[in-house]
């Protein structure tokens, strides 16, 4: 990912190890970061002072919460240097007018990606994913998750890049064969290998690419982690896609595939266990960083 050189205000990017471009002088010291990232999440609101100290340091008993937050306030700004005014106090709290440039560069394009799932262009939803999944430069606030704040919020934004990925793959099978997705598939699924949404579209690539007993083994595989990791059975979608694949349905094939007659592949998402991933699989709407005000 290419990081702008000349940038007039401040921009705090999140999505991998937190990158604070333009401050003038180096924020580093860990606390001072962490602060202003979560100001930055607020999303220019106000953050109370007491969740504001439970964000950073916990909600145990802490002495001085208020005056400690003041201090380290102070020192954020003095290493803010011509841009100090951008960390505000309220009377609601402290605020921030600094963007999150990465993050909001991301919900741009899911957005799009979004409308697009919705309009039917897979095309325009496998690039957008793509725009997207590339602003990731690793786990997001890696250097952070010592944080109360920045673990959960961590969680939200790995689970959103799974979604996205998957949302990509989707579109990319309404639009080819499977099997030059095979790679893509094989690292997401050894990562979340009872997320079943992934599982079944994994199954349908390796469908494509000729691999019936393969695919079959990874609905196969499925079934049996889930009965046993948390007792559920499959989505109905799932029984009915290894239908589908033991009875060589003729609409699981590629659309450049020549047949009889034009099937596009519609294998959709639908309902299905997350598995390990998160409870907040179903909605695929992005976690838009205000969710820790």
């Amino acid at each position: 990912m290419s990081v702008p050189q000349a940038i007039s205000v401040p921009q705090v990017n999140i999505l991998g190890p937190v990158l604070i471009i333009g401050a003038g002088s180096a924020v580093d010291r860990p606390l001072e970061r962490a602060v202003l990232v979560r100001l930055t999440l607020a999303g220019g609101a106000p953050v109370p002072d007491r969740r504001l100290a439970a964000d950073l340091w916990g909600d145990g008993e802490l002495n001085r919460p208020i005056e400690r937050l003041r201090v380290l306030v102070s020192r954020l700004r003095s290493a803010l240097g011509p841009h100090r005014g951008a960390v505000q106090r309220t009377q609601a709290g402290y605020r921030t007018t600094l963007p999150v440039g990465d993050l909001r560069a991301a919900e741009t394009a899911a957005e799009r990606m979004y409308a697009a799932r919705r309009a039917g262009q897979p095309a325009v939803v496998r690039a957008a994913a793509d725009a997207a999944l590339r602003l990731w430069r690793g786990p997001a606030l890696a250097d952070l998750l010592w944080a109360p704040f920045a673990a959960a919020e961590a969680d939200r934004l790995a689970q959103w890049r799974l979604e996205l990925a998957v949302a990509g793959l989707e579109a990319a099978l309404c639009l080819g064969s499977g099997s030059e997705l095979l790679r893509e598939f094989g690292i997401l699924a050894g990562e979340h290998p009872l997320h079943e949404p992934l599982a079944r579209l994994h199954a349908a690539a390796l469908y494509r690419a000729g691999s019936q007993l393969d695919a079959l083994d990874r609905l196969r595989a499925l079934r049996r982690g889930l009965t046993e990791q948390f007792g559920v059975e499959p989505a109905p979608e799932t029984g009915e896609l290894e239908l589908r694949i033991l009875r060589h349905d003729p609409t699981l094939r590629s659309p450049d595939e020549k047949a009889s007659r034009a099937v596009v592949p519609i294998i959709r998402l639908g309902r299905g266990h997350p598995g390990r991933a998160s409870v907040r699989q179903r909605g695929l709407r992005p976690p838009v960083g205000t969710a820790v005000r």
